[in-house]
């Protein structure tokens, strides 16, 4: 494990299913943590109670709306401006194109694309007003770039992502300020790990769309992070860091495939 102990790291969605075990994990290698999220104080620090997570700062906020973001950056410029973001906020609703809303997809890209965007505009011009290095963290999928049913919405919105992150690592990399991409595969969190225990269609599919044949415990998402934050990835910028069990090696699901 890598010393993240001269680090100051904020994190979006930091209540969320991968948000809790990259806080706790981030907390075990020494990193200054400010946590972002949309859950009440109360709430929040229950859950990071019972977690065992201690955090320099809470801040409950809307990522896709602008003035809670400058309120966010005001407070955090006091507190002391963390070295890096890491954007892991995100939603996903589920359904063909035809049995989505208007308002569910224009939801999933608010958040998954301006939020993620917004929010790492405002550390970008902090950190450039100060003079300072900067290392952004963007959470896309493997599916960024592999069609999988009924998600069209929230792949296009991870694929949208991905090149955000690369024109910022682009545009930024002289003024030392970095940005990468972390793509996992099928975590067993959320909506995946519910439809992976009551839905057999879906868990015999998933099964064989990933060659190791099981879900992800995001423990493996936030070791990831932990290596972009380090100095280990310090070379590294506008790479995407693909961490799947192998599901982005099938175009279709095999069967489907040999039908072909």
């Amino acid at each position: 494990m890598n010393n993240l102990s001269n680090l100051k790291v904020a994190v979006t969605g930091a209540l969320g299913g991968i948000g809790i075990p990259t806080l706790t994990h981030l907390q075990s290698v020494g990193a200054q943590l400010a946590a972002i999220d949309l859950l009440g104080e109360e709430e929040a620090r229950m859950i990071l109670q019972k977690n065992g997570i201690s955090v320099d700062s809470y801040h409950q906020i809307d990522i896709t709306d602008s003035s809670s973001i400058n309120n966010l950056l005001g407070s955090l410029q006091v507190e002391g401006m963390p070295t890096a973001l890491v954007n892991l906020a995100g939603i996903v609703h589920a359904g063909t194109i035809d049995e989505q809303s208007e308002d569910s997809i224009r939801e999933v890209f608010d958040v998954n694309v301006i939020g993620q965007t917004l929010i790492a505009q405002s550390f970008i011009k902090s950190w450039l007003e100060s003079n300072s290095a900067g290392n952004l963290i963007f959470t896309s999928s493997w599916i960024d770039h592999v069609p999988w049913p009924s998600v069209t919405p929230y792949a296009a919105s991870k694929a949208a992502i991905v090149a955000i992150a690369r024109g910022i690592a682009r545009e930024y990399a002289s003024r030392n300020i970095r940005a990468n991409i972390i793509s996992p595969g099928i975590v067993n969190v959320g909506m995946a790990a519910k439809q992976w225990k009551e839905e057999p269609d879906y868990r015999k599919r998933a099964q064989r769309a990933v060659p190791l044949g099981y879900l992800q415990d995001p423990i493996s998402v936030a070791y990831g992070i932990e290596f972009l934050l380090s100095e280990k990835s310090s070379y590294m910028t506008g790479s995407n860091l693909l961490i799947d069990g192998g599901a982005s090696l099938y175009p279709l699901d095999p069967e489907e495939v040999n039908q072909k």
